[in-house]
């Protein structure tokens, strides 16, 4: 599969991933024929990179269809919930916790699953609730990494994924300004976090390492966040754990205000944050996992030759495995295989797509 611009994609090109709604439904399946009226529609919804197949890349594979329903049905139940909070103020937990517990199994089983197939393409639309799933998936992952048992990674996870639920009580009108909050606007903003606390409290499935997050997730390891400016060891683990994945995520996405940061940009960032935003543990554990070029993602190599990423080196995410298919003069040539660790004076110069 090949990762493009939507604005490249072209009619009779085939979907090598699905992507998933606001409400957690399959907007388009893989393997579906993309028409001009569906190119137009993701347009529409702010979509701006598609997976496709590509016949260079028919060994790299689209994620597991187990790991994408899990991650469906979260979206849907994470839906529900903040509706019945915002709507009837109550809340029954019990779909999300189940699928933070499914969420759990899988990654156990598959504690190898590439960095690249944690996160899913978000629209404006859909952002919170995605957003919201995809900062709990890398943070279980991150828990996996760390050998956390199965209790504390559901903890974790469920903290996680409903670490922004205080903003149901956030006016749209600051949620969804177009451009810088006043200062004012930003102090309301910040409530959010003591709102989260007071709606999930009371909610049985949930323990206090996990609500926790939901308190401090913008608090940071030099004591300059919010809402009670703790600093280092002061602020839980899992805390900690859920800001990284939390800034990451909300990074690489689309946003009212501005587009999304590339990937290498966004990892840039966040290595430079260790020891002001973020704990520097936590930023050694997610440098050793993190790739920076997404699977099937087309490269600009230094010698000017064009390749794929079709594979990661873990603890080198910068240097990745690389199919190389045009020359320096743009003509295509037959494909072959290099992996950057093993060619040092070869680098990837840029992204193209």
């Amino acid at each position: 599969m090949k990762l493009c611009s939507i604005f490249n994609v072209k009619e009779g090109d085939v979907l090598a991933q699905s992507i998933i709604d606001s409400r957690g439904n399959i907007l388009l399946r893989e393997g579906v024929v993309l028409t001009k009226r569906y190119i137009s529609k993701l347009m529409d919804l702010g979509i701006i990179y598609i997976y496709v197949k590509d016949k260079n890349l028919s060994d790299i594979k689209g994620q597991d269809i187990e790991f994408l329903e899990i991650k469906t049905y979260a979206v849907k139940s994470l839906n529900r919930l903040y509706s019945r909070i915002e709507y009837y103020n109550s809340a029954d937990f019990k779909d999300t916790l189940q699928t933070i517990i499914e969420l759990v199994d899988y990654l156990i089983e598959n504690k190898e699953v590439s960095f690249t197939y944690l996160t899913e393409l978000k629209t404006y639309d859909n952002y919170t609730f995605v957003h919201s799933l995809n900062s709990c998936v890398v943070a279980l992952f991150l828990g996996v990494q760390l050998s956390y048992s199965k209790p504390m990674l559901i903890d974790l996870g469920a903290g996680t994924i409903l670490h922004d639920i205080g903003k149901i009580k956030i006016p749209h009108s600051i949620l969804n300004k177009d451009g810088k909050l006043t200062d004012e606007e930003y102090d309301i903003m910040k409530t959010h976090c003591e709102l989260g606390y007071d709606i999930i409290k009371d909610i049985k499935g949930i323990n206090e390492r996990g609500k926790s997050i939901v308190l401090e997730h913008h608090e940071r390891y030099d004591g300059k966040g919010y809402p009670k400016g703790l600093s280092g060891n002061k602020i839980s683990k899992f805390a900690r754990i859920a800001c990284l994945c939390d800034v990451y995520d909300a990074l690489i996405s689309d946003r009212v205000y501005r587009k999304a940061f590339p990937p290498n940009e966004a990892y840039e960032f966040i290595l430079a944050s260790s020891g002001t935003y973020f704990d520097p543990e936590i930023v050694n554990l997610f440098k050793k996992h993190f790739c920076v070029y997404p699977l099937g993602i087309e490269v600009k190599l230094s010698n000017g030759y064009h390749a794929y990423v079709v594979g990661q080196n873990k603890g080198f995410p910068d240097r990745p495995k690389v199919r190389v298919f045009k020359d320096d003069g743009g003509v295509e040539i037959s494909p072959y295989d290099i992996n950057l660790v093993e060619k040092p004076s070869l680098c990837i110069e840029g992204i193209i797509f």
